[in-house]
């Protein structure tokens, strides 16, 4: 299967630029630009990566008002999901990869993150409401139930962002990016994954990538991106490269394992200012 595709959304497209110590140490900044971001799921105000329930959701009372996250946190969550490929390395691969992340995360810049360790399910969209980023990885090919399906289409319409990342095991095949792809291209069939091109803003939004994506392992196809029509936002991103694993710093030297938590770095602040 290949995946080149059109290339679309170049940074001189882009109406608005902001200054990137701004967005990484402004935390009413960030707030700002938050709550503006599409109105997640229908009314819901959104405040620096926790989701606070404000007036109503389709004209009923909101159910979640009382159990949504501190207002002010950013949260990381990993994306529980249903994996029928019988590999080695599951939704659940390397939890502590995420724990370095949100520690760099921390130290790196002034957002105020979340520690505590969260799981989403999938299958549970009431909980995926009230977090609207996520991680997901694997390594192998999955064919989510039909529910499952349904809450990724309507989590991304919504205003959800899911960072998906190939976990590569023995650096082959690129099973999960390749199913990854295949499930949004079907979800959104008129308007289907594409190449993020090296001059896109979430390369450069606060650390410079002139090349693109790190790539750790795995086969250099490059990052793909579902870009909403007319914003050109990226609603989800998807990686071959193995970043997660430059997460856990234990695999490459530290130059390249820094790498890695940089661009998931610059995919948060890039979530949170959009």
């Amino acid at each position: 299967m290949k995946y080149a595709g059109k290339i679309i959304h170049m940074k001189k497209d882009l109406l608005v630029r902001r200054n990137a110590d701004e967005i990484a140490g402004g935390i009413e900044e960030i707030r700002k630009l938050s709550v503006s971001r599409r109105n997640f799921l229908q009314g819901a105000a959104v405040l620096l990566g926790g989701t606070v329930f404000s007036g109503l959701i389709g004209g009923t009372p909101s159910a979640f008002a009382d159990e949504a996250v501190e207002t002010g946190k950013f949260i990381l969550p990993r994306l529980q999901f249903t994996v029928t490929d019988n590999t080695p390395d599951r939704w659940d691969v390397s939890l502590g990869g995420d724990i370095i992340l949100r520690r760099k995360l921390r130290e790196l810049t002034n957002i105020n993150v979340s520690m505590e360790p969260k799981v989403v399910r999938l299958g549970d969209f009431d909980e995926m409401v009230r977090n609207p980023f996520v991680f997901m990885t694997s390594e192998g090919h999955f064919k989510l139930p039909e529910n499952e399906e349904k809450n990724v289409r309507e989590f991304l319409e919504r205003g959800g962002f899911i960072l998906a990342d190939d976990c590569v095991y023995k650096g082959k095949e690129d099973r999960f990016f390749k199913a990854y792809l295949e499930l949004v291209n079907r979800l959104f069939p008129d308007n289907p994954m594409r190449k993020i091109p090296y001059d896109n803003e979430i390369y450069h939004i606060y650390y410079d990538f002139t090349n693109g994506c790190p790539h750790m392992q795995g086969v250099p196809n490059g990052a793909y991106g579902l870009f909403e029509p007319g914003t050109g936002r990226i609603m989800t991103w998807c990686s071959p490269g193995d970043i997660h694993c430059g997460w856990c710093n234990r695999f490459w030297a530290p130059e390249k394992n820094m790498e890695a938590i940089k661009m998931g770095i610059n995919i948060i602040i890039y979530f949170l200012s959009h």
